[in-house]
């Protein structure tokens, strides 16, 4: 474009616009739609601007510059619409037609379309009483001007436009016309907290549908009540309630499978966690046993999947107890030492051994021991987690919660160890620590050995079912193999409990040796 020509677009200075065209009559033939969809033409800019008067004399010279759309995929009319210029609206449709009210941009929104995001009410109004038709237009994600109205947030566009179609017969497909993902006027007022725009939606009577259904199978009081807790959440749901509003496990059947084919559980399984206070109110109490089963397993499935934290857990007692190995209480005799160690056996005194040895010696079995089970303990978490990646694994993931209980119990053991030789005057607390973290283990290890055994007795059917539980084809069906899974099972708990056994009597001479 001919910078003087812009600079006159911009100013609205219409005596060096005729100047230029007295320079150049085809001045404004020489933009087609491939030059406009690169750059802004003339139009375009007066109608931004709201230069009346040179916009006039563009459409007179060359109206088909009305039909060519910018780089933003706008026409002059969404401009002009955008920002509010009236008479360039008026301007447009009576020199140029009305078909430029069905244009659309790229994501298929009209100039109807954009006035109502700019909640510009007298474009609106001009808009419907000249070309009707376009109201009930919508954009290629399936939405009407309600819906634009809606998100805008903006209450005095929706009660007008409201008011407006009313008239029209359609009003009532207006109302209840869902978009590309199945949500009416009515579940974007409602995830948006617009309580004005929920209360007149409302106020229409049998006219708006309020148990609607999305294609995830949520009505707007779903909607409500899946969502993040905010301020005034209580009287919309009052409002959504005294209407009719129902959530959907509360809705016949059969007006379900009406409304959708996408099964709830499988379309909102990622939905934000509830608000057990507002749903108590508007019917949520009354969930059946086996749903709140599967909500409490799903939410211990989603605990057990934490590979990171186990990562980071594992990798912090790995350093732990790798640099206390290194490092080990009492320190190194150094190479001019005289320090002397006394022979246990032979009450002896003997020269010190050679430089880079523990002073302690001998008295370190225990705590080494420890700190070996924890340190390698800590390095099978790692290497699994790697080499592994169990975050489908259900079964891996117990394991090696198992494994890092084992590396917490160890490095807990080697500190109160080492803590004993460090400072004997504090021998008795360490001692009385030391057994408490025995016991722990003991029921640790009890706790774990029990869950295994119901775990073996669910297999072979010889624990009561739960409701929901499938049972397997082969306790099913029974016969040989049913019973050499059972003869199996019985076999493993017996080596298991004698493996507990020996676990208590090693743990008793340990805690009888400390006391």
């Amino acid at each position: 474009m001919d910078p003087r020509l812009e600079d006159a677009c911009h100013s609205g200075n219409l005596s060096v616009f005729h100047s230029l065209l007295q320079e150049d009559k085809l001045l404004l033939h020489r933009f087609n739609s491939s030059i406009t969809a690169s750059i802004d033409n003339p139009l375009h800019i007066a109608a931004s601007l709201g230069h009346t008067d040179l916009a006039k004399e563009i459409i007179i010279r060359n109206p088909d510059l009305a039909s060519d759309f910018n780089p933003r995929g706008l026409s002059a009319l969404h401009l002009a619409s955008a920002h509010g210029h009236l008479e360039i609206v008026k301007l447009l449709i009576s020199k140029v037609g009305s078909h430029l009210c069905f244009l659309k941009d790229k994501d298929g929104r009209l100039a109807m379309h954009i006035a109502a995001t700019k909640g510009r009410i007298d474009i609106l109004e001009e808009l419907i009483k000249i070309c009707p038709e376009s109201a009930r237009a919508l954009t290629y994600q399936h939405e009407s001007i309600l819906h634009i109205a809606v998100q805008s947030n903006s209450f005095e566009t929706v009660e007008f436009l409201v008011k407006k179609l009313e008239v029209d017969d359609d009003i009532n497909e207006l109302f209840n016309l869902k978009d590309d993902k199945g949500n009416t006027i009515l579940h974007h007022a409602v995830a948006r907290r617009q309580l004005q725009s929920v209360k007149l939606l409302l106020s229409k009577g049998e006219v708006t549908e309020v148990n609607a259904m999305n294609h995830k199978g949520l009505t707007a009081l779903d909607v409500l009540l899946d969502s993040p807790r905010e301020h005034g959440d209580l009287t919309l749901g009052e409002v959504i309630h005294a209407a009719g509003g129902k959530i959907a496990r509360k809705m016949d059947p059969q007006q379900i499978s009406l409304q959708t084919n996408t099964s709830r559980n499988e379309s909102s399984g990622t939905n934000p966690p509830s608000r057990s206070w507002v749903r108590s109110l508007f019917g949520g109490r009354h969930c059946t046993r086996l749903q709140r089963r599967r909500t409490k397993n799903q939410a211990e499935v989603e605990d057990n999947y934490t590979p990171g934290t186990l990562m980071v857990v594992a990798t912090l007692i790995a350093t732990i107890t790798f640099q206390s190995g290194l490092n080990p209480p009492g320190g190194f005799i150094q190479d001019n030492g005289n320090t002397t160690v006394t022979n246990n056996t032979n009450n002896n005194s003997n020269t010190s051994p050679p430089a880079g040895i523990a002073i302690l010696g001998s008295k370190l079995n225990s705590f080494l021991l420890c700190d070996l089970i924890g340190l390698f303990a800590s390095f099978s978490i790692i290497l699994i987690l790697i080499c592994v990646g169990p975050r489908k694994k259900k079964m891996m993931m117990k394991i090696l919660v198992v494994i890092m209980w084992v590396a917490v119990l160890s490095t807990a053991l080697a500190f109160t160890t080492c803590i004993s030789w460090i400072f004997p005057e504090h021998d008795m607390k360490s001692r009385v620590l030391m057994t408490g973290w025995l016991l722990i283990l003991v029921v640790f290890m009890s706790w774990m050995v029990l869950r295994f055994i119901v775990y073996l007795l669910w297999k072979v059917g010889w624990r009561r079912k739960k409701e929901g539980d499938r049972v397997s084809n082969i306790v099913r069906n029974g016969g040989c193999l049913l019973w050499c899974m059972r003869i199996g099972a019985v076999m493993i708990i017996l080596l298991l409990l004698a493996f507990l056994a020996l676990v208590y009597s090693f743990i008793c001479r340990s805690i009888a040796i400390l006391i």
